[in-house]
């Protein structure tokens, strides 16, 4: 597994994550910036936050709307598969993506300037135990969302062969 090992930025994202104010910047500032970006560029530019924390963009259909969704998330690297996760902030609503990812079942990466086709597979409680602390390792506020509610989503992204649906 990979995971990003600036120590200097783990202070900055323990606070980025698990401040209610911080929270609600991500939500409605830097994941529709980081968006932007990455499309502007055509996915040759990452946005500073990248540097940071391994991000990616998951983009899947919305469950109702079936309208391409699209969500920087923070991953880690395992062989050639991603993972990524969710522990719902106290007072927050559930994320969509989740949702939308559960009942899609696949969807496209774009991650270092590529992107690929994928299928999702949800872990469960014990797979997930595996990798929650590499997760946490890169976005500590997952532990602290986590204990305050007690939910957490955790996604293998595998690539999928070309020609396959």
């Amino acid at each position: 597994m990979i995971v990003c090992d600036n120590r200097l930025m783990a202070p900055a994202r323990r606070y980025l994550g698990s401040h209610p104010v911080a929270v609600w910047a991500i939500k409605h500032l830097v994941s529709p910036l980081y968006r932007l970006v990455v499309k502007v560029s055509r996915g040759r530019l990452a946005p500073p936050s990248s540097i940071a924390v391994p991000t990616l963009l998951l983009t899947t259909r919305g469950r109702v709307s079936d309208q391409e969704r699209t969500i920087p998330l923070v991953c880690i690297s395992d062989g050639g598969r991603f993972v990524v996760a969710n522990a719902r902030p106290a007072g927050e609503r559930r994320n969509p993506w989740v949702a939308n990812l559960r009942a899609a079942g696949q969807g496209r990466v774009r991650h270092g300037g590529r992107m690929f086709p994928i299928r999702a597979r949800e872990l469960d409680d014990s797979e997930a135990d595996q990798y929650w602390s590499a997760l946490v390792e890169v976005w500590p506020a997952f532990a602290e969302h986590y204990a305050a509610t007690g939910e957490r989503t955790v996604f293998v992204l595998e690539p999928k062969e070309q020609g396959t649906s």
